[in-house]
């Protein structure tokens, strides 16, 4: 949606352009995912700079004496540090461009301020697993997730954080969950790569489709406007109605009703107030007629 609305903003724009940006986009998941358990680890290994600091002191407090500096052997932290796919996406997807060592900093203070840190390094045990997840789920969720600070640095780096961060935020939870005798990377799980193909070539597809049959889609969403003029409506809302038709029209394994409810989600988000009843209307009103005319032909799954 957002690509074709940029693309028809402008006259004479090359698709293939927004094409290999939407691609690139949807990869971008990936980063996002790395960004945010580099800076786990990151947060986590400071407490070995943190320390060489205590230790330089020419007078140390009784604090400094007593510092420690048990998360680093934290076992989640240890796999962060040295599993070798993970280092390597890291290293080829650039992540350390995006750490920010005052941000790091930040965020280790008020880790380690926190009630949860104390009662976890207070705690004699070590390479207790369930503690070590739990210790880093609070990192995660109570620290970071809960900082607008680092948020805002999430947003600056990746404009697509808002829409994507359910999916991100998950993954990542579930990272801390599974992880047992090693890192639960899902880069390494061929499933889920075929899976982000699938929707980036999906992706693209549908953007294509909606663009090249533009003028056919509006002779069919015209009519079922009755007193509407499609200059009048809401830009998005035109355009999602055309993005449905090319899933209706293109898209054979996708069930109807998963494609109006999918459209009905994405106008309530992203359009205005009224939008949603809209597309409801002239999709329903639109599905009914081309199946009679008998262009809508879905196979397998989509005709369930």
């Amino acid at each position: 949606m957002q690509q074709i609305y940029s693309y028809e903003l402008l006259d004479e724009q090359n698709i293939n352009q927004y094409r290999e940006k939407l691609l690139k986009n949807t990869y971008i998941v990936y980063e996002q995912y790395l960004f945010i358990l580099n800076y786990i680890k990151y947060i986590a290994n400071y407490t070995e700079e943190a320390a060489k600091k205590k230790a330089a002191k020419y007078i140390k407090s009784e604090e400094d004496k007593n510092f420690s500096t048990k998360i680093l052997s934290n076992i989640l932290v240890q796999y962060l540090n040295n599993d070798k796919v993970f280092i390597e996406q890291s290293k080829k997807y650039n992540i350390d461009r995006y750490i920010n060592d005052d941000l790091v900093f930040d965020m280790y203070n008020q880790f380690v301020a926190s009630s949860a840190y104390k009662d976890y390094v207070n705690d004699a045990s070590e390479f207790n697993l369930e503690q070590d997840k739990k210790i880093i789920n609070y990192l995660y969720e109570d620290i970071l997730l809960s900082s607008e600070q680092f948020i805002h640095a999430v947003e600056e780096n990746f404009i697509n954080w808002t829409d994507d961060a359910l999916l991100v935020v998950d993954a990542i939870k579930e990272v801390i969950v599974k992880s047992n005798d090693h890192l639960k990377l899902h880069f390494g799980n061929k499933k889920v790569k075929e899976k982000l193909e699938e929707i980036a070539n999906f992706g693209a597809e549908l953007f294509t489709k909606t663009i090249e049959h533009k003028a056919a889609h509006l002779q069919l969403i015209e009519p079922k406007l009755k007193n509407w003029d499609t200059e009048r409506l809401a830009t998005l809302d035109v355009i999602l109605l055309r993005m449905a038709l090319s899933e209706f029209m293109y898209f054979p394994s996708i069930p109807i009703k998963v494609t109006i409810n999918e459209y009905l989600d994405i106008a309530k988000e992203y359009s205005t107030p009224k939008s949603k009843n809209f597309i409801n209307g002239v999709l329903d009103n639109l599905m009914r007629e081309m199946k009679e005319n008998q262009l809508i032909k879905k196979t397998g799954r989509g005709l369930l």
